[in-house]
């Protein structure tokens, strides 16, 4: 009797492991399906009309001003249509967004001679660049109902040095201005 008792309770926990490890691999195999469904694709996925203010902050104060970010499709599967609006004036800032060789890299084309290179990752356009002996970093963070757009810019002339040979040389960019906006999709 104890060895009939033995082998069924040995028989329902062998079973129980297995449901268990039925449930574990069958949540896995979800999360990763839903995961890759999550997957958006820059810049088709956040295609739209972006509203909100922009917040500009110095050593003068803080500014707000109405701002728009337009992203659009164009006749080329390459090439997007990408406008910025700043105040009440509206006053576009017509861009054309384009894709490279590389799924990561874009160019941004001011159609005015001047082209700034983007790299994307995780919903997120980067842009480093410097102009008029000033640094600027751009950050445009996408999502389903909205996008974050910051603009930091440093002086260069500002630029203070640390560090050692021995540790590194580390220069310092203190920012000037700093330009952030939550603007929601329509």
């Amino acid at each position: 009797m104890k060895e009939i008792t033995f082998i069924i309770t040995l028989i329902l926990l062998v079973s129980c492991k297995q449901e268990q490890k039925e449930t574990v691999e069958t949540t896995a195999a979800s999360l990763i399906e839903n995961e890759v469904v999550s997957i958006k694709q820059f810049p088709e996925d956040f295609l739209g009309v972006y509203k909100g203010t922009l917040k500009i902050t110095s050593s003068n104060g803080e500014q707000q001003i109405p701002m728009e970010f337009h992203l659009n499709a164009t006749d080329s599967t390459d090439n997007f249509k990408y406008s910025i609006y700043y105040g009440e004036e509206r006053s576009p800032r017509n861009y054309n967004l384009k894709r490279t060789h590389n799924p990561n890299l874009f160019l941004v084309d001011e159609n005015n001679g001047i082209i700034l290179e983007s790299a994307y990752a995780n919903q997120t356009l980067y842009s480093t660049y410097e102009v008029a002996d000033n640094l600027l970093n751009s950050t445009e963070i996408f999502y389903d109902d909205r996008m974050e757009f910051m603009i930091a810019l440093s002086r260069i002339q500002d630029t203070s040095m640390t560090g050692n040979e021995e540790s590194a040389i580390v220069k310092n960019y203190p920012l000037s201005v700093m330009q952030r906006a939550t603007l929601y999709k329509e």
